[in-house]
């Protein structure tokens, strides 16, 4: 064989094993993950049962807390990544919650199989149990489904994560319950409206709560209410505010022509908008059934730079604190740690309230 052909040969050994590399590697980001079939279905029709909603025991002699996560968004940075979860391990050590939550955003980018391992490993850690809810950037990698994300969720030892009913909007629409002594205090709901939508204008914009998320919210909340013998309160988490929200914040809140900053006053609130809430333009009635149901506080994340916290008609809406630094370069949040909601019992009367924890 000629030196010139041992050459070619080479070449062509070199490109063989890279292409090979390189399908193996498309193989293992790219094949979409579609996980167990969501079946199950829910009708207005069904039959109440208290038993089947998960439960969080209280400790009667102390407030209850829980750690609110928000838009940790893990990427691509590992160096990202780990501040992130520096700064959920520093507000756990500060805050020493009782549960923990998300909403939304959790991960987002081509390697978002192995962000959720490590996401899922680090909540479990503390040994808390936990819930979880989807935002947009969960939703937009069509190699991770959220079935396939919610699987992973459920196997976790801690995590409360359910899917729900398949015929409502989305997935891991549930429900979780804070009891004390046994009975329901605190009702938390968990939806999924973590996506855009087309509206008959042409735009594209977040997407509203659908009907039949709200028939099933007061369908539980009703079965609830005639198993504990009185309305229980209840808090909403979701990824996208409401359209109320935004309302809110443009009736109340003081904006500061030169900074573009939107002020909560302290009569209504706290905290500020970078810009107005990213919300649907459009109402579906779910802020008005809340307030007949008795929800007390409506938390959301999705818009980083914005805290606010502002109680309007009777519910307190409010931003968790974004946590961790991802993604870097589209991360305009001047504050970032996470936010605590707290339980308090007194009487056999529950009332909730939320704060800020700034880690950086």
């Amino acid at each position: 064989m000629t030196n010139k052909k041992k050459v070619l040969k080479t070449i062509f050994s070199v490109i063989a094993v890279i292409l090979a590399v390189v399908i193996v590697i498309a193989g293992v980001l790219f094949f979409p993950l579609m996980g167990e079939k969501h079946t199950e279905v829910w009708a207005k029709s069904d039959e109440f049962d208290i038993s089947k909603i998960q439960t969080v025991e209280k400790d009667p002699n102390k407030d209850f807390k829980i750690l609110l996560i928000t838009d940790s968004q893990l990427w691509m940075n590992p160096k990202d990544n780990e501040s992130c979860f520096e700064q959920i391990r520093a507000l756990v050590e500060k805050t020493k919650p009782d549960m923990l939550a998300t909403v939304g955003d959790n991960i987002s980018g081509v390697t978002s199989r192995f962000l959720l391992k490590d996401f899922i490993s680090v909540m479990d850690s503390f040994e808390l149990p936990w819930t979880v809810v989807f935002g947009n950037h969960d939703n937009e990698i069509p190699m991770t489904t959220l079935n396939w994300q919610g699987d992973k969720f459920m196997e976790s030892e801690y995590c409360l994560f359910q899917k729900g009913p398949s015929n409502l909007y989305g997935c891991g629409n549930y429900v979780v319950n804070i009891t004390e002594n046994s009975k329901p205090v605190y009702s938390l709901f968990m939806f999924d409206n973590g996506r855009y939508t087309e509206y008959n204008d042409g735009s594209t914009k977040e997407i509203y709560m659908g009907y039949e998320q709200i028939a099933w919210f007061e369908w539980n909340v009703n079965g609830i209410a005639e198993s504990a013998g009185k309305t229980v309160p209840s808090i909403i988490f979701s990824h996208f505010a409401q359209p109320e929200f935004k309302e809110a914040v443009e009736q109340y809140a003081v904006y500061d022509e030169e900074s573009g900053i939107y002020t909560v006053p302290e009569e209504y609130g706290f905290g500020t908008c970078a810009y107005l809430p990213g919300c649907a333009p459009v109402k579906s009635g779910f802020f008005e059934k809340c307030r007949e149901l008795g929800t007390t506080h409506m938390i959301c994340g999705h818009d980083h730079e914005n805290n606010a916290v502002i109680t309007y008609n009777g519910i307190t809406m409010a931003y968790g604190l974004k946590t961790g630094p991802s993604p870097a370069p589209w991360n305009f949040a001047k504050e970032t740690g996470g936010s605590v909601i707290t339980i308090h019992t007194e009487n056999g009367n529950a009332s909730a309230s939320i704060e800020h924890i700034v880690i950086s």
